[in-house]
This record gives C-alpha cells, sequence and structure tokens, in this order.
C-alpha cells in the first residue's frame, strides 16, 4: 500500500503557527511558520527530528556550539483530546553522539501554544546564564544569574515572582544540568522531566537555565463538530476500560508493584542489585509499596496533566523523619526500579530519592545505574571507601544513594565520578568492572532482558540508545493490534511484529503530543489508531487514515534511525542486551534460570529488520525502504557516507 508524502489539504487548525529560532551567540530570534513542515512531519516529536536533522552537520558534538536543542509540541496540545499535553526534546545524545530525545507531560507543552509557538529551537551557546520568556507571541531572552545555583522548584518559584505570574509554565534545569551532569534533565510542572540523552546537560552547556512561558492564544479547530465527536468517542472508551479507576485512585506506583499485583506486574521485571537478580520477595514490595506503610502512605493526591481524564502522577509529603518536608510529586513506577537497582527497601529513602531527583534535574533511571554500579563494585572489593568520599555502599542503604545523588547533581567527590554515567565510570575504573556496566550505545539501561523478551527487544533496538519507549511492549497486556494475544514471557515469533507495531504508534502518538497512558500503551490502554486519526483529521482539517498515520510514525521511526547512521557507527553489534544477561541467570524466584538467548535472540532481529525493511546483517535501511517512506531525498545523505 502506498501512501501520500504529505498531508491532504490543506491545514486549517491546530497548530500555534510558528517555530521560533533562538541565536544564542548574537541574541537574535527569528520565526518561521510551522506549515510550512506539519504537512510531512505533522509536529512534536516527529517534526523536531527533522529540524535536528535539517540543522546538525556530520561531526558535529553535544558539546559543540553548533549542536541544536528543540523543544516542539505535538499538533494536538492544546486541544480537548484527552491527554494531550506532551513535549518533546531533541538534540544530539550526550552518550551515544547519535540521536536524543525525551519526551514529558505537564502543563508547559500546551502553554507553549497558547504562547504561539509550536516550536523553539536554540542555536549557538551564551556566554551568561540566560532564560527565555513567551509571552503570547513575544519572546525575550533575559539574563538568568539569578537563577543559576537553584533547584527547579526554587527556579519555578522564582521565575513565578519575577513574572508576576502564578499560572506561567516553566521548564527548566538543576544542579545537575548546570554542571553537566549527563543524566540530566529538564524539569516543569513541579515533577515532570523529560530525561534521556542528556537533555538537561545540553541546556546547561548553552547556559539556558529556563523558558517560561504563558499566552492567551487559541488553538483553532478546523471542523469542530466533527472533532468533538471524536474527543467524546475517546472519552468514552477511556471512562470503559478496566484500568481508569485503578490509576485514578492508587497512581502507577501501587498499581504496579503491590504484591497482590503479580499477575499483572509479574516478579522478573526488575534489575535488581545491579541486574544480579530480577526477583523482589513480596515483602520487599510490600516494605516500599504497601498502603499502609510504604511509599503510598505519603500520597496526599494523585494529579492530573492537562485535558487528561484519568491522572496518574501521585503528590506525596514527607511530615516526619529524616526527611522530614519533602514534598512534590514524581515519584513514580521507575523510581521503585530504581529502589531495586540498590535493593533499598526503605520506603523514606526511596521516596526522598524519588522526589530529590525532580528538584536536583536528575533523570532517575541514568543517575541510579552508575550508583547501582558502584553499589556491585564495592561488593567485589574493587573500589573502597578511600574512593567512595568515606561512603560505604552496602546494598539496601537507601541514605546512602540520597548522599550520591546530591553528590553526582552538584559533581562533588566521587559524584563527579559517576556523572558521565556508567561506561564512561566502568573505564576508569576498569578491573572487570566494565563486565557489570549495564547501558546501551553508552547510555546507562536499567531495562530488564531476561524475563520479557518483547520488552528488550524494544529497548535495544531503540534509535535513542536503549530507551524503551520507542518500542518496547509490556508484559501481560495484549500491546500491539487489540485483537492479537500473545506471550512476552517466551521467545513468542508474534513479538517482532508487536514491537514494530509499538514503534510506529509510538511515533504517531509523539508526533500528535498524546499520552501514551490513553492509548497504547499500559494504564487505559483505550484510545487506537483510528480515533487518533480521526481527531488530528478534524483538528488539522485534513484527511488521515489509521495506517497512514502509522506509516507516518514508521517514517518518523526511520528517521531517527538514519540520524543515527549518519553520525555514529552503530550497527546491529548494538541491539543486543549487556552482556551481563546473555551470561549471568536469575538465581532466585519463578524465573530461577533465565537468561537471555542468543539465537532467539538472532531471530527477533532478523525478523525485526525484515518488517522495517533494513539489511540484516547491518541494520543499515534499503533503498526500498526509503522509497516506501518517500525519504528517497534522505537517501543522497546516506549514499554520500557509504552506508546506502
Amino acid at each position: 500500500m502506498t501512501y501520500p508524502d504529505e498531508m491532504c489539504g490543506e491545514i486549517r487548525g491546530a497548530l500555534a503557527g510558528k517555530i521560533l529560532y533562538v541565536d544564542l551567540d548574537s541574541g537574535r530570534m527569528w520565526t518561521e511558520p510551522t506549515a510550512k513542515y506539519a504537512k510531512r512531519w505533522i509536529g512534536g516529536q516527529m517534526l523536531n527530528s527533522y529540524l535536528l536533522y535539517k540543522e546538525i552537520s556530520i561531526g558535529t558534538k553535544w558539546s559543540d556550539p553548533e549542536n541544536v536543542l528543540i523543544f516542539g509540541v505535538g499538533a494536538l496540545v492544546g486541544t480537548l483530546v484527552p491527554a494531550a499535553c506532551r513535549l518533546s526534546v531533541e538534540t544530539i545524545n550526550v552518550f551515544s553522539g547519535g540521536k536524543g530525545s525525551a519526551n514529558v507531560g505537564g502543563n508547559f507543552g500546551p502553554m507553549l501554544k497558547f504562547a504561539g509557538f509550536d516550536h523553539v529551537v536554540f542555536k549557538g551557546k551564551s556566554k551568561t546564564p540566560v532564560y527565555l520568556w513567551l509571552h503570547d507571541g513575544k519572546a525575550e531572552l533575559r539574563d538568568a544569574e539569578f537563577l543559576w545555583g537553584k533547584t527547579t522548584s526554587q527556579t519555578e518559584r522564582a521565575l513565578q515572582a519575577e513574572l508576576n505570574s502564578a499560572t506561567l509554565a516553566v521548564a527548566s534545569i538543576g544542579p545537575a544540568g548546570e554542571n553537566r551532569v549527563k543524566g540530566s534533565g529538564i524539569v516543569n510542572s513541579g515533577g515532570k522531566i523529560a530525561g534521556g540523552s542528556g537533555v538537561g546537560c545540553v541546556m546547561g552547556d548553552k547556559r539556558v537555565k529556563a523558558m517560561a512561558v504563558e499566552g492567551t492564544g487559541v488553538i483553532r479547530i478546523a471542523e469542530p463538530e466533527r472533532f468533538m465527536a471524536a474527543v467524546d468517542k475517546a472519552r468514552e472508551k477511556i471512562e470503559a476500560s478496566p484500568y481508569s479507576k485503578a490509576m485514578r485512585e492508587e497512581g502507577l506506583v501501587v498499581q504496579c508493584y503491590l504484591p497482590e499485583h503479580t499477575k499483572e506486574y509479574p516478579d522478573g521485571f526488575a534489575t535488581i542489585r545491579n541486574g544480579q537478580e530480577a526477583w523482589w520477595p513480596p515483602e520487599k514490595r510490600e516494605a516500599v509499596c504497601g498502603k499502609e506503610s510504604g511509599v503510598p502512605a505519603y500520597i496526599k493526591k494523585i494529579l492530573a496533566c492537562v485535558s487528561c481524564p484519568i491522572s496518574c502522577m501521585p503528590y506525596l509529603e514527607i511530615p516526619e523523619g529524616k526527611y522530614k518536608g519533602r514534598r512534590g510529586q514524581g515519584y513514580w513506577c521507575n523510581a521503585v526500579l530504581w529502589s531495586q537497582k540498590t535493593d533499598t527497601i526503605d520506603p523514606l529513602a526511596s521516596l526522598e530519592a524519588g522526589l530529590l531527583c525532580n528538584d536536583l534535574g536528575l533523570d532517575g533511571d541514568n543517575s541510579h545505574v552508575p550508583i547501582g554500579w558502584a553499589f556491585e563494585a564495592y561488593e567485589k572489593g574493587l573500589l573502597t571507601t578511600a574512593d567512595t568520599d568515606g561512603l560505604e555502599l552496602k546494598w539496601g542503604d537507601g541514605d546512602v544513594v540520597v548522599k550520591l545523588l546530591h553528590k553526582i547533581a552538584n559533581r562533588e567527590g566521587f559524584g563527579d565520578f559517576l556523572a558521565d554515567g556508567v561506561k564512561a565510570a566502568s573505564e576508569r575504573l576498569g578491573k572487570g568492572s566494565e563486565a557489570f556496566a549495564t547501558h546501551l550505545m553508552g547510555q546507562d539501561t536499567l531495562d530488564p532482558f531476561r524475563v520479557a523478551p518483547g520488552w528488550g527487544l524494544g529497548v535495544a533496538t531503540s534509535p535513542v540508545a536503549g530507551r524503551h519507549l520507542r518500542g518496547a511492549v509490556y508484559p501481560a497486556f495484549t500491546t500491539g493490534p487489540h485483537n492479537k494475544v500473545w506471550d512476552d514471557y517466551s521467545y513468542d515469533p508474534y513479538i517482532p511484529e508487536a514491537v514494530f507495531w509499538m514503534a510506529r504508534t509510538k511515533g504517531a502518538e509523539d508526533a500528535l503530543g498524546v499520552c501514551i497512558y490513553t492509548t497504547s500503551y499500559l494504564a487505559a490502554y483505550a484510545v487506537e489508531n483510528e480515533d487518533l486519526a480521526e481527531q488530528l483529521s478534524a483538528a488539522m482539517g485534513v484527511e488521515m487514515t489509521a495506517g497512514e498515520l502509522q506509516w507516518r510514525g514508521q517514517r518518523s521511526y526511520n528517521l531517527e534511525k538514519m540520524f543515527n547512521t549518519l553520525h555514529t557507527e552503530f550497527g546491529r553489534k548494538d541491539n543486543y542486551p549487556p552482556q551481563r544477561y546473555f551470561e549471568d541467570p536469575i538465581t532466585q524466584g519463578p524465573f530461577k534460570g533465565s537468561v537471555c538467548d542468543r539465537q532467539e535472540w538472532d531471530k527477533m532481529l532478523d525478523k525485526f529488520y525484515e518488517l522495517n525493511g533494513w539489511e540484516k546483517e547491518t541494520s543499515l535501511q534499503t533503498q526500498e525502504c526509503l522509497e516506501f517512506l518517500k525519504m528517497q531525498d534522505f537517501a543522497e545523505a546516506l549514499k554520500k557516507t557509504g552506508k546506502l
């Protein structure tokens, strides 16, 4: 089947209308119309990827002034589409040198659009700290010396006071980004972090402390009646989902990890003690996630992002004890994975670590991987207290984890040793520690591989270096085309198809700016591609089928893949789990003895490459693949490098 290169018809709605370019070297700013690119690339992460490709020359490093940092919202953000709030951030990945990307919810994305902008592109480097103030179509670069050194929560409050507004939205970096910690992110809405790829590190390198946005603009809809019918249908499907009620009442933390939820979220989906194990006994899950005395006991309410009908983000407070006074949102299901990395079962230390990451501007996934590695190196005698600033890195000591997070964010002592990620730390230490430094294409990964091959395949083939939200499929759910039932606890032959489907679907969702927890993923799992296509058609005034939307998602995924091909030497060899997961079996629990099977993994890769139209031996894209995706103009760039 063939699809048109550009959307049929003229765009008559949904977009704010402008892409803002900010030259940090000169302070000059200018705009161009979003519609110039949107007919081909829609918006959000997809359009960001194209702008990144267009701006970056081969050989550019993440710390070069020629690198760009791009913020962009999806085409449906700011409308009444359920959970249409997502912001994408694109740049060169500080770990891999390839495609860098992060995606986040909150209120910043919609407010950016109300302020009159769909995308913001930062070029060059500022000599002094600055922040960007956007309001009703106007843009100002302002001095940020008074913000430098502040946490993200302090920055948000300071800007609200400076600009005399309690409603403006702020996206900022904390000390981690300022200090160019590679595992740093960008935080908005009090606890929503765009993590992965070191986007906060790039923002700090450019000396941009924050963006503050406020607007009263209107997002026009091309066909209002048709659009509202599509919105109502989506909301009805979300309300009918059996998962929505649990999310509203418990948030994703409790829903995932209480012992009674083992059927939906089984043991084995974890990397205990830096990946030595994959099973946490029920009493440890209860200690951290128990409703009476675990982290959920400190939940005050469940919050929602703009336009979300579900709610999933807990707001928590610690009223007493060693971390008295800590409050905020952001303790998420991943925060439990962070605690598992060091076998921390103290709920207060676990909660403090989760909320602290947001305040310091640390991506918790990235920052806890080198910490887990350091604990194992200490256990094996490869590190001593002489190396760790006197800290004893003993499994289960969550208070030490909290201290290390502070040290990493501020590049203090042993924290500086860990601040460039697990690959760099293990290479500096040596002594065989590289064998248990878990990373993919240089980027830290805490994802499991031995139990759920569908999850692992999506992570290992991700074009943004081992991040799971580019195709990973979750076990115990019918992820993939909704009428397909399959088993992700074995090497089911259908797994590559499910990952291929998810990668295309996620690419489309990120272009629209719709949260996956209402659509393809593990929360409501309700809104389908047909619904999204109808919403986009009515909002923009163009016609889009579900098949064409997924095709565009596939093209988005391949654009990221092509960026890596141009800027790195990644190939098939980089699409395997860390070696530890082939060699070290799980020793406890229901999946005892499990390791990754290289022969089965090769079969999955062969099928996945075949579905994408890539060469099986190298994973490189083919002429036929690019022709199918109407990307012949990109083929010339690959030919010049000899990679096509």
